[in-house]
């Protein structure tokens, strides 16, 4: 009975986290977006800047359907439709979590002397939130891999998953794709994959972003991993 009042705790305890955490992020979200307001406001014109907003809510994509997908799957449930169909859409919107750090780029010609730290301000919180959403989304799915599979499958899960995310950042940034045309045009994009990796600039690009997101999530997963988890038991938010 005991144990029973302790695991209960312990579960609340993990949700009160995991809710915090969400409104924590969705708190900082608002804030970024405030500061794009701002920033448009100054200049009284419209700049790149407009895009970080829905560049942000395309990366909430994967945190959410993570979360459903892993609510499908909660009880010892073994996966079905829901949860694979979930899976894809998690793994379709995924690169979007990391693809707002490449938005830094515009700074070299949409910047002033006098705004270039303010916009650097905005776009490293966006790419913050960014990576934050995405590591948490993978987290969620990943213990649940390593739950059911053990830690090499889980491990090995998280990293073709990073490497697939880089893929697609590179498809978005410099190939200038979208999440949604895998539905609309699914063969010309494997067909731009299968000749990027082949291109020395591209396997540079998607080395170097899978190097430095993998590391970014080790980290991350050790921190949450071995303290109180921002995630419910079940790998759900």
């Amino acid at each position: 009975m005991e144990a029973m009042s302790r695991n209960g705790g312990e579960a609340e305890v993990e949700q009160r986290l995991s809710r915090s955490a969400v409104w924590a992020l969705a708190a900082a979200s608002v804030l970024c977006a405030l500061m794009v307001g701002m920033r448009i406001v100054y200049m009284d014109k419209w700049t790149y800047y407009w895009l970080v907003v829905p560049n942000l809510l395309l990366a909430w994509i994967p945190l959410m359907a993570s979360s459903f997908a892993c609510r499908t799957i909660e009880d010892g449930r073994k996966p079905g439709i829901a949860t694979a169909a979930w899976g894809i859409v998690w793994l379709a919107f995924y690169p979007n979590a990391s693809y707002i750090a490449t938005d830094l780029i515009h700074l070299s010609y949409a910047s002033t002397k006098e705004t270039l730290y303010y916009d650097l301000s905005v776009n490293m919180l966006a790419a913050m939130l960014g990576w934050l959403l995405g590591a948490i989304s993978l987290y969620g799915l990943h213990a649940e891999m390593v739950r059911r599979s053990g830690a090499r499958v889980g491990t090995a899960f998280a990293a073709i998953v990073i490497l697939l995310g880089s893929v697609g950042v590179y498809l978005g940034r410099v190939l200038r794709w979208n999440s949604w045309d895998l539905v609309i045009r699914p063969w010309q994009i494997v067909t731009d994959t299968l000749e990027a990796i082949r291109e020395p600039d591209a396997l540079l690009f998607i080395g170097a972003f899978a190097l430095f997101t993998g590391a970014v999530y080790a980290v991350f997963y050790k921190l949450v991993h071995r303290s109180s988890p921002l995630l419910r038991h079940d790998g759900s938010l």
